[in-house]
This record gives C-alpha cells, structure tokens and sequence, in this order.
C-alpha cells in the first residue's frame, strides 16, 4: 500500500495483480512524508517508509501491505482521503486464479493450506483470492477512483502517472516465475466467477 502526499494517490493492493511490482516502480517518484508499507519478504527497489504511527498519541500502529481502503480513509481521516486519487489493479478471475494457485505449490516464501492441492481440489475449497473488500466499504459502495485492468496494466498505469505529473512505467516484474500451465475446465471457470461476481460487477469481467 502507498500513500504519496507529495502527488497526492493512494494505491490499494490487491493479490496477484503485479502489485509488488507496482509498487517497486512507484516508489521512485514518493517524497520524503510519503507511505510505503513493508513487502514480505523483501523485494529488491522497494523501500518501506513512514509506515509506523501513533493514534492519538497512546499505541504504536503501523500500516500494512494488503491495507484495505476503509482502513487507509479511518487513518488519513475522510477529507485528505476523498481528496486524493486512489485505484487498485483488478485480474481476469480465472487467471487471478491461476496464479494465486501457482504461487502457494511452487514459492518456497509462500506456502498456506492449499499448497499441495490439485487444482481442482483447490476450486472446491473455493479459497480464492477475491479482493472487493480491499477496494468498497461496508456497504459495497466504490471506494477508489480507478480500477486498473492487469491486462493493460503498463499503458493504464502510464496514463495515470500522466495525469498526477509522474513519469510512471512498469518496469519490475516481482514474484514471476512460479506461473504453472493449467487449463481450467468450463466447470471450473463457472465457479470461479460465480464467487467473483461482485467484483465483476465493477471490473465487467465475464465469461
């Protein structure tokens, strides 16, 4: 997660859309005030900053990778939150999938209860990596700005760079190389986007 004062975005993560190398890149043009929360384990180009904080001047906090938008608006307060621009990365659901899959069987850094699970098996658990919650409020009203596709990541994150004043290319590829050949069945796929549907009804990903 990022929060850049300087040019005024907040960038919300989300699994396995090349955040980790969004972040990367867009940290190069963050300020000396900004928020950049720590990546585990480290990646190479990313430099975690100002991500410890006291509320109220009693607990010690810290921001986090991950952090969803509501939580992002409660700690900058609604104004600054309103007034700055904020977008995530969305991904093809069955490819997100795929990759979220890949990456728990074969990153040594990454291991949880479906490492070891065929591909179905893991359809049935139906432990997908659905983040809409990162990205709406409790009553699933939109909470960024934008909503970048992965597909068109590296001209629509040109673009967005364009307009805050950045000089903004996608460069890093962080976390590659785990990505296993699998080719969902229809069953699978109907399933994968019967969970995905509330995100789809904002990214207009179908079947």
């Amino acid at each position: 997660m990022i929060v850049s004062h300087t040019h005024k975005f907040i960038f919300i993560k989300t699994a396995k859309t090349a955040g980790t190398s969004v972040e990367v890149d867009l940290c190069k043009a963050l300020g000396g005030q900004d928020v950049a929360t720590p990546i585990t384990p480290p990646v190479e180009g990313h430099s975690a900053r100002n991500f410890r904080y006291r509320k109220f001047g009693i607990f010690p906090k810290a921001l986090y990778n991950h952090m969803p938008a509501v939580a992002v608006r409660n700690y900058l307060g609604r104004a600054t939150f309103d007034s700055y621009f904020k977008f995530c990365v969305e991904r093809e659901p069955v490819d997100k999938c795929i990759s979220y899959y890949s990456m728990y069987q074969n990153s040594p850094a990454h291991r949880n209860s479906i490492s070891g699970l065929s591909f179905d098996a893991f359809v049935q658990t139906g432990k997908f990596p659905i983040d809409t919650a990162k990205y709406v409020d409790k009553d699933g009203a939109l909470l960024v700005d934008r909503i970048v596709k992965y597909e068109t990541l590296a001209e629509e994150l040109a673009e967005i760079g364009q307009s805050l004043g950045l000089d903004v290319s996608l460069k890093t590829r962080a976390k590659a190389g785990f990505r296993e050949e699998i080719q969902p069945t229809e069953a699978q796929k109907r399933k994968i986007y019967d969970a995905f549907g509330a995100s789809n009804a904002f990214t207009g990903y179908s079947l």
